[in-house]
């Protein structure tokens, strides 16, 4: 396929083997600058994209499903939930000093570490106890560091209010004003950030549920299909050995016919092995995609916040349920036995 990184047959063994890290792209092997969404569900490289496109489509490198491209920039759409990961990874490499008593955390003590969230400033685990005990802090949300609340989740970017509500029916966010401005059948679809974040994380659930089921179901077919062409070499290879023993006894009047049956079971052999080959690429493609979506969702789970979760999340659940929708050939179209064709008289 055009613009490949792999070939068919060696993209099965190597894929199979790779560390699909959800932040480096396959491509150039890096971190990701500015990633990009295929329809295809990969991921790449704004950088390793341009100037792939021909005729507003671009091929995906890894798999060649075609996606449409718009604007004069000819790359796919930036992947806010990717980007909003490599950030969150780009602040865990950062040390981090707790804004009462100074000391400086590494990245391997983070986990030690809280975030203010009302004072919007980084705590020691004994600072958090000692200068948050007062019962003047007893309403300061306080979090991991991994969990705090980003200024941009925060505040309503057009009334500069506080996030209360969340509306299930837009899936966004709502502050006071938001709210009020709502017709009241909206209004009847909104619940507090603490409800919808529980809901949310068990739709997450569910649909993380699907796609690992399809990732049992593609495992199963890749073991399947690949015994399938073992089988088929065997039976093709048994097959010969049958013609070349029967056509050894046959007078020399028959040579022709051996011909023309070997040449029917090579031509099975070749097409069989081919439509399996094809099969097991695509298939092989398709693990990528399952495994780094359910890395994706464990990460962004781990380190989203409740805001950040509700802005991000359900494209997440809707990407998940897309993908386990797409149209995935996991049985075989045809059986891995070889007939011998029967030449007419």
């Amino acid at each position: 396929m055009a613009g490949g990184i792999f070939s068919p047959l060696e993209s099965c063994s190597e894929l199979e083997k790779a560390n699909c890290h959800p932040l480096v792209c396959l491509l150039c092997h890096e971190p990701y600058q500015h990633p990009c969404l295929l329809d295809c569900y990969h991921n790449f490289c704004a950088s390793c994209l341009r100037g792939r496109a021909s005729d507003g489509r671009l091929r995906c490198p890894l798999c060649g499903h075609p996606s449409v491209v718009r604007g004069g920039t000819g790359l796919p759409p930036v992947d806010r939930l990717l980007q909003f990961l490599v950030d969150s990874s780009a602040d865990s490499e950062e040390d981090v000093q707790c804004a009462n008593c100074d000391r400086c955390c590494t990245k391997a003590e983070l986990d030690t570490m809280y975030f203010c969230n009302t004072c919007g400033q980084p705590l020691c685990a004994p600072c958090r106890e000692e200068t948050h005990r007062a019962r003047m802090f007893t309403r300061h949300e306080i979090v991991s560091l991994s969990k705090r609340t980003k200024d941009i989740h925060k505040k309503c970017p057009l009334h500069e209010e506080p996030y209360i509500m969340f509306s299930t029916e837009k899936k966004s966010m709502l502050c006071i004003n938001c709210f009020r401005d709502m017709q009241g059948e909206s209004r009847a679809h909104c619940i507090d950030i603490e409800t919808a974040y529980m809901q949310g994380c068990q739709r997450l659930d569910q649909a993380v549920m699907a796609v690992k089921e399809l990732q049992t179901s593609t495992r199963e077919a890749i073991v399947l299909l690949k015994a399938m062409i073992e089988e088929v070499r065997n039976s093709a290879s048994e097959e010969e050995a049958a013609i070349n023993s029967l056509f050894s006894r046959m007078q020399e009047q028959l040579s022709e016919r051996k011909k023309m049956l070997l040449k029917a079971v090579q031509s099975q052999h070749e097409e069989k092995e081919k439509a399996f080959k094809e099969q097991l690429a695509h298939l092989a493609s398709l693990l990528p995609t399952l495994q780094v979506h359910l890395v994706t969702c464990s990460a962004f789970l781990s380190s989203a916040n409740k805001a950040e979760f509700l802005d991000l999340g359900y494209q997440l659940m809707e990407r998940l349920q897309r993908i386990v929708k797409l149209p995935h050939r996991l049985r075989p179209a045809q059986t891995s036995k070889v007939e011998r064709a029967q030449p007419a008289e």
